[in-house]
């Protein structure tokens, strides 16, 4: 079964409940409502769509209908910062305090904690379209990161499991992303080629620091985390697919040989037979 079929909500649980229960500080919520057990009710509150315990945890709303599955991938793309540039009322706040809780996690790599929502969705380009409904909603079991976001435009990815560099494991994009920039690839000298974030991060989890031709352990870098590289066992200008059936994570050295050794074809075979062991 799809892990999003896995993951779809069946509950109505409060977001009071959840929210307290991710280490969401909710005191404010019963103080402003005059008692605790109408807290869960707080107007204030219980409608935002996202909530941010400073330098702990960021919580975010997001609609099941809109996250995508990707061979065992789940991402979700959205740009809370131009619904707040179309919306009015209520709705500005709500989607600019979303973007604002998204580029905390961004910038300071909080994992998100996901709140699943399931139910009906109003339709942002048309202006008499009724307000969203939830029938259901529960917590994600599993944190998830940004995986990408776009300071200027807001334009967001997020990814179900931990975000750049929390699990440890990093790869020579990480390396190139400078400080205070989102990850982004376009078309350079370097790097000709896009190449997904989501795709890299469940290879170095799945490589858990080992590389995955030879079993040596990457090497460790100051920081603690653990280096390998990413590379298509086909390459992308051989057509070659970006994504989970394609990439493995190489110790440097493999990673070198692998494109100019005279051994590369060898290296090749069995990489494709490792991985569809592993499929």
């Amino acid at each position: 079964m799809p892990i999003l079929d896995q993951i779809r909500p069946k509950d109505k649980n409060r977001i009071y409940d959840m929210v307290r229960d991710v280490g969401v500080d909710v005191s404010d919520w019963e103080a402003s409502k005059g008692n605790a057990l109408s807290a869960a009710a707080n107007p204030k509150y219980c409608y935002n769509w996202s909530f941010v315990q400073p330098n702990e945890v960021v919580v975010l709303n997001l609609w099941h209908s809109d996250i995508e599955e990707l061979d065992g991938v789940l991402t979700d793309e959205l740009n809370a910062r131009d619904i707040a540039k179309r919306g009015k009322g209520v709705t500005v706040r709500r989607a600019t305090e979303m973007d604002e809780a998204i580029k905390e996690a961004y910038r300071k790599n909080l994992p998100i904690r996901v709140v699943l929502c399931e139910g009906t969705k109003r339709n942002r380009n048309d202006p008499n379209s009724k307000a969203s409904k939830v029938h259901f909603r529960s917590l994600d079991p599993e944190p998830w990161h940004v995986a990408k976001y776009d300071m200027d435009t807001g334009q967001t990815t997020l990814m179900r499991g931990l975000g750049r560099g929390s699990d440890g494991f990093v790869d020579q994009f990480d390396m190139a992303v400078p400080l205070g920039r989102p990850a982004e690839r376009g078309e350079t000298k370097s790097f000709p080629f896009v190449r997904r974030p989501d795709v890299r991060r469940y290879v170095l989890l799945r490589a858990n620091g080992r590389c995955e031709y030879c079993g040596a352990v990457g090497f460790t870098m100051a920081n603690g985390q653990v280096y390998l590289e990413t590379h298509h066992v086909v390459p992308l200008n051989e057509k070659g697919s970006d994504s989970v059936g394609n990439v493995v994570a190489l110790c440097p050295n493999h990673h070198r040989e692998a494109h100019h050794g005279k051994s590369r074809a060898e290296i090749r075979k069995t990489l494709q037979e490792k991985l569809e062991n592993n499929s």
